[in-house]
């Protein structure tokens, strides 16, 4: 059997269901690992260790059954910082000291972000949440990890609102991003309504958690879908075996 390829993903840091080495990691050793990248990364400073750290993110990314389309969705906005950064530490420093500060400083920025995008990623809300429950109260948890989940749906409503502001005439083409003296208007077309969009969703989800009994019980459970799978199969079979029964003397008689 073929076996099914993975969807497309709709925006950044889109959950992927599957069955690849990093989705059957447990959440912590996720988070160790994640950590340990993290580290790396930010320890670099020469050419050929931060080559070296860019080849293990991109294996970790890899590992876990992602596609370049994924990849590009997930860094795209920060090629935007980097264009910044490498402009701000030539002016600053010349060249060449200013591009290598430049491109090493945006690259590791960059790859501090991808261990969180691969656990992002591969990892659901309840098993992050179970594998740390135990140490942390779980108002706090759902605080975080619900600020997780946001992440993308951020970044899926940076897209639309920019969309709407260039169909009433706004000038956001790259050229209009990368010039200081547009960014002023991109405040005012993107932040401010992206800030504004950010309170009415921030609202809307304190009023749904409230009527879903946040806080109203000491304890907390959590969905789990495999959980939930397992026993649907054994539900039905559990039916299917007094059916089959059923049958057998049916045939007996």
């Amino acid at each position: 059997m073929k076996k099914p390829k993975m969807g497309r993903s709709d925006y950044a840091c889109q959950y992927r269901p599957g069955n690849s080495l990093v989705h059957r990691l447990p959440s912590g050793f996720k988070l160790v690992l994640g950590s340990c990248l993290c580290i790396f990364a930010l320890a670099v400073r020469e050419p050929l260790t931060l080559l070296l750290a860019t080849i293990l993110c991109l294996i970790y990314y890899f590992l876990a059954r992602l596609t370049l389309s994924d990849l590009w969705r997930d860094i795209r906005f920060f090629l935007v910082q980097m264009v910044i950064l490498v402009a701000l530490f030539l002016y600053q420093y010349g060249y060449p000291t200013g591009l290598w500060m430049g491109v090493r400083t945006s690259l590791q920025i960059l790859l501090f972000f991808i261990p969180g995008m691969v656990f992002i990623r591969t990892t659901q809300a309840s098993n992050m949440m179970k594998g740390l429950r135990k140490v942390v109260p779980f108002r706090v948890l759902f605080l975080f990890f619900t600020s997780l989940r946001f992440v993308p749906l951020f970044a899926r409503e940076l897209r639309e609102i920019a969309m709407a502001q260039k169909l009433r005439g706004a000038e956001l083409s790259p050229r209009r991003i990368l010039s200081p003296c547009f960014w002023h208007d991109i405040f005012f077309c993107i932040f401010i309504p992206l800030i504004v969009r950010a309170l009415t969703i921030a609202d809307e989800a304190a009023l749904s958690a409230q009527a879903r009994g946040m806080g109203a019980f000491p304890e907390r459970t959590f969905y789990d879908e495999r959980a939930l799978e397992k026993h649907i199969a054994l539900l039905m079979e559990e039916k299917r075996l007094p059916a089959s029964q059923s049958d057998q003397r049916g045939h007996e008689g």
